[in-house]
């Protein structure tokens, strides 16, 4: 399935993987969420890129814009999404000698 310019890789009957054609398949930040189809008819995602979480849909097509969406902030420049957080820097403890 591709939609939106991600590639959808069915992986099971009712899951797919949902991956960024632009970066080489064996690198791990391809893989941009999963998605699977629940007994209920409801939609989960579990969000890879950006920050993680799940999410859940009651269309496909809602779930499908919201990981273009997501896919889509992540790689703006200076977008909170598009780089890991920064390390806070620490101090080592103070000495009680």
């Amino acid at each position: 399935m591709q939609h939106t310019g991600l590639r959808w890789d069915e992986i099971a009957e009712d899951a797919w993987r949902v991956c960024d054609p632009a970066r080489p398949s064996s690198d791990a930040a391809a893989v941009v969420a999963y998605v699977e189809r629940r007994r209920d008819g409801v939609y989960e995602v579990v969000w890879l890129c950006g920050t993680a979480g799940t999410e859940t849909f009651v269309a496909i097509g809602e779930a499908a814009f919201a990981i273009s969406e997501r896919h889509a902030a992540s790689r703006r420049t200076g977008s909170p999404l598009a780089t890991k957080p920064i390390p806070i820097a620490h101090r080592p403890p103070l000495s009680t000698a």
